[in-house]
């Protein structure tokens, strides 16, 4: 509807909404009158009056009772608001009529009484009626002039001087109509205004998120086809690296892995923010000290920093906090890899302080330092500070967008301090901890051990052939038995002759047909009546997706895989079912 349209719309209830009120508050009124007016006026002409006001009311209230459940559009809207006018024309005359008979002669007391009665229901008139024009005036103009003329005619000074009163008091009501009818229509823009804004911003809103929606199915689509030929990539690389090869070949074979290695660094930052905002992440809140995550920090960070040329320093600390140590861990390693990569000079400084209740962890960097106006910004995804042209040296820009995700997660606070060319300073906090004694951990096996997997039985199910071929070609070089199938019926098909079940399933989470990884585990261990240990490799990225496979309760690969992760996981879900020697 136009504004016009609206206006009438929002007149047609304001009205309707009053009229029980005006028309049986205005009968009370003339009870009052005519008990007032008992013995000085005629009873006939008291009673006619009073059966002439119920009469009104009761056509006035079915018609409005009609109107009650009606959406007022422009149509309804003129067609009551007709109503309206009418009833009003209608109460306004029998109040104009009460001037033949309410001012008994000679009676001065009564004729003020009845004048001030009018005055009282025309400004009573003005609030009920007054955001719509006609209406008002449909009742005003025959009560007031008859009012005011019946009480001129009496031919004495007083009551003259009264009409003249009520006329000054008719122009200031219809003043202060116009008043509070100015105030309505504003009140009715302004709402108008309000609620067509909240459309547009709810509109953009929606766009907005559809639009983001788009933007998280195209990555996690893209995503997870791209994932594809890297997996299988690194499973050939993980194969060829086994192959004797010369020194030529085997150089060019490096810096081939390397380029997979970054490329698997990429995919994982995206997985980590996925996983992240599918809730799939969950904080174990423990006591732990500080000192050993500042150690790994400067054993892992310092050959880069050595050869960028810059000094990293860390600082020791001996004090406890109370939060998840792997998810700290992974903010401070953030920030420190993010302060060495935007830093060619100086030194990157690392360290832990006290402060009241609870601990800061801070990184300052002596590099190039963010613009006030780009804060908020930094922790955006995709957002980084300098890098217009995107050199994938300096990342995918999700590095501090993961800080701060982490952080909201342990209900921390990421501050931030920089200006252009000054350097930047990153902190957060933690709660502080009394200490605890930390039982002795099991070191990991070093990185590239393996245990000899001879004569393990796995089972592979991908309907991708050449992720399907590539695992195959590696789980032969470790010299295990392979049944390789691209769907879950052919993986039983081939195993109905075996007696023993499989040592390891290792399913695709996303197959053809609608057929999962979770469906296939199900089927081969129902199949052999066995508890099967089953891993899952997955490429997708859909929060909601991830949180389907990690509710399965398996055990959950991201592609690309390195042979190392693969190898690690097959002997972790190995060794409860049986021992598997350690290589020499």
């Amino acid at each position: 509807m136009s504004f016009h349209e609206s206006l009438k719309a929002e007149q047609a209830k304001f009205i309707h909404r009053n009229v029980p009120t005006a028309a049986l508050g205005g009968l009370f009124v003339v009870v009052l009158v005519i008990i007032v007016f008992r013995k000085v006026v005629p009873a006939t002409y008291l009673y006619a009056w009073f059966g002439a006001f119920v009469a009104l009311t009761v056509v006035r209230m079915p018609a409005w009772y009609r109107f009650r459940n009606v959406r007022f559009d422009s149509q309804t809207a003129q067609s009551w608001l007709r109503y309206a006018v009418a009833g009003s024309l209608a109460s306004g005359m029998l109040w104009g009529a009460g001037a033949f008979f309410l001012y008994p002669p000679g009676l001065l007391t009564y004729h003020y009484t009845f004048a001030v009665a009018l005055i009282f229901m025309c400004v009573a008139g003005m609030f009920s009626y007054g955001p719509h024009y006609p209406t008002f005036l449909a009742f005003f103009l025959p009560s007031m002039l008859g009012g005011t003329i019946g009480l001129a005619v009496q031919g004495r000074g007083e009551q003259s001087a009264f009409a003249v009163g009520m006329v000054m008091l008719s122009v200031v009501v219809l003043w202060s109509r116009r008043s509070f009818n100015r105030m309505f229509m504003e009140s009715m823009r302004l709402r108008f205004e309000n609620v067509e804004l909240v459309e547009q911003l709810t509109a953009q809103k929606e766009a907005a998120e559809s639009a983001n929606l788009a933007k998280s199915r195209f990555l996690a689509a893209a995503s997870h086809d791209l994932r594809q030929p890297i997996h299988a990539l690194n499973l050939y690389l993980g194969a060829f690296a086994q192959v004797p090869l010369g020194r030529p070949a085997n150089n060019l074979l490096i810096k081939v892995r390397q380029c997979a290695a970054i490329m698997d660094e990429l995919f994982r930052t995206l997985l980590d923010v996925s996983k992240l905002d599918a809730g799939a992440v969950q904080p174990l809140m423990t006591a732990f000290p500080i000192a050993p995550l500042l150690a790994r920090a400067r054993i892992e960070f310092e050959p880069q920093a050595r050869e960028k040329g810059i000094e990293l320093r860390v600082a020791s600390c001996s004090a406890f906090a109370k939060s998840d140590p792997v998810l700290v861990e992974r903010i401070l390693r953030n920030l420190v890899s993010n302060a060495i990569r935007y830093t060619e000079t100086g030194t990157v400084v690392v360290g832990c302080r006290r402060i009241p209740g609870a601990l800061r962890v801070s990184v300052y960097d002596s590099g190039i330092g963010i613009d006030p106006s780009e804060h908020a910004l930094v922790f955006e995804e995709f957002y980084q500070v300098g890098n217009r042209e995107r050199d994938r040296s300096r990342g995918l820009g999700l590095g501090l967008a993961i800080v701060a995700r982490l952080a909201r997660l342990l209900n921390s606070r990421v501050t931030l301090r920089s200006e252009k060319g000054r350097g930047s300073l990153f902190a957060f906090d933690l709660e502080r901890a009394a200490p605890v004694e930390i039982p002795a951990l099991r070191l990991n096996r070093p990185q590239g051990a393996r245990r000899d997997l001879t004569g393990t039985v796995i089972v592979v199910v991908d309907d991708e052939e050449l992720i399907l071929d590539a695992a195959q070609t590696l789980l032969r070089q470790w010299n295990c038995t392979v049944i390789a199938a691209t769907s879950g019926r052919e993986a039983l098909r081939q195993l109905e002759s075996s007696t023993r079940p499989p040592d390891v399933l290792i399913c695709d989470y996303r197959l053809r047909d609608d057929e999962n990884g979770v469906g296939v585990v199900e089927a081969v261990r129902n199949e052999f009546n066995a508890d099967i240990p089953g891993l899952l490799i997955t490429g997708d990225t859909d929060p909601d997706q991830i949180r389907r496979i990690v509710a399965s309760g398996l055990t959950v690969l991201h592609k690309p895989l390195q042979e190392d992760e693969l190898n690690d996981a097959i002997c972790a879900v190995c060794a409860p079912m049986r021992p598997i020697p350690a290589a020499p």
